[in-house]
């Protein structure tokens, strides 16, 4: 049938243009339990960017030796730009660092405001947001990479700590000094109005969405809050770990999250069975890696380090690469139709004359 087939083509051809032009990780990997890759993480002093190896499998969690990246002025929140340049929040120097991967070299960009710690990159992938604890918000464009701008805030509150992207539009901000104790609501980039939802509440610090629970996390002192991101106003489930100080989350997308705390522990949460952090049946494991850990980079999604695709040789091809697509698709389509219509002059003739027709060809 030349309708399957050709549907089939088109299929494919819109999967591997789609390939080609895809940035960081946006894909929701597979529910399953098994898990494992790179953390990356900061320490604050001395400021570091650092990297381990993680493999969770049967309710078990092992992580391999640190490994260290690069010393830098100053080091906070962490995320990806779509290029795989790693993006550190320079604290107290304004910048936004820039650390190549592999190698470490160093690059600072100013941010436009007086403080940059935590780090996130919006969806488009073609802006850095960092802000103080809590501070000014800067926006930082990465394509190409350049010195930040400050954007005004008013509303609810002028000053923030993290953002947080949700694939409908939505942008959830936290304000909280490092204690984590502080307000929580949404912010429209476009014009800097800020709405909060929740005010003097732990947990108010770090912040991530979520794909496997279509949920925002939220992070500071010893809580982990879990809101739904269809109405952020709502607390879908929560969970305390006394004696952490807990600063930034980041998801595996199967329903598992790592969580920063700045006494030197990784959380690791597992509540893929029920999608509940605070669930008794959800798991947590704690596992000690250095003394004044920071913050770790997200895992899926906007700031996730990119997945290898063959979007540079795209890029460079450029036009010629679409043209020549386009030519093969119009080929095989043209062929199919001749094979169709091959076939249905076949199927008109008498079944004595298709078989002698079938002979000769």
């Amino acid at each position: 049938m030349v309708l399957p087939a050709l549907a089939v083509l088109l299929a494919g051809g819109a999967a591997v243009g789609l390939n080609k032009g895809s940035g960081p990780s946006s894909v929701v990997p597979a529910r399953s339990l098994a898990s494992s890759g790179t953390v990356y993480f900061t320490t604050f002093s001395p400021p570091t960017v650092s990297e381990v190896r993680y493999r969770y499998r049967s309710g078990s969690l092992s992580l391999g030796r640190p490994r260290l990246v690069a010393r830098t002025p100053g080091a906070d929140g962490l995320a990806f730009a779509p290029d795989g340049r790693l993006l550190l929040g320079g604290q107290g120097t304004g910048d936004v660092i820039s650390v190549s991967l592999p190698g470490g070299q160093l690059q600072s960009i100013p941010s436009g405001v007086p403080g940059a710690f935590h780090v996130s990159v919006d969806p488009s992938g073609r802006a850095a947001w960092t802000s103080g604890e809590p501070g000014r918000l800067a926006k930082v464009p990465l394509d190409p990479l350049a010195p930040g701008r400050p954007v005004t805030l008013h509303g609810s509150d002028t000053a923030v700590t993290a953002l947080a992207f949700a694939p409908d539009g939505k942008v959830l901000y936290t304000s909280s000094p490092p204690d984590g104790v502080g307000d929580i609501g949404l912010v429209d980039l476009a014009t800097g109005t800020t709405t909060r939802l929740e005010t003097g509440v732990v947990g108010a610090h770090g912040a991530a969405y979520d794909p496997f629970t279509n949920c925002f996390l939220v992070v500071g002192g010893d809580t982990i809050l879990q809101l739904d991101a269809a109405d952020p106003s709502t607390v879908v489930s929560e969970l305390a770990e006394p004696g952490t100080q807990l600063d930034q989350v980041s998801v595996t997308g199967r329903g598992q999250a790592f969580v920063a705390s700045n006494n030197g522990e990784l959380l690791f949460v597992d509540y893929s069975r029920t999608g509940r952090v605070g669930d008794v049946s959800s798991k947590v494991t704690t596992r000690y890696v250095t003394a004044d850990l920071d913050d770790v980079a997200p895992l899926v999604g906007p700031g996730a380090k990119p997945v290898p695709t063959d979007a540079p040789a795209w890029r460079t091809a450029g036009e010629a690469s679409l043209g020549a697509e386009a030519l093969l698709v119009a080929g095989l389509v043209a062929w199919l139709l001749r094979r169709a219509r091959k076939g249905r002059s076949r199927a008109t003739l008498p079944s004595w004359d298709r078989r002698r027709r079938g002979r000769r060809l």
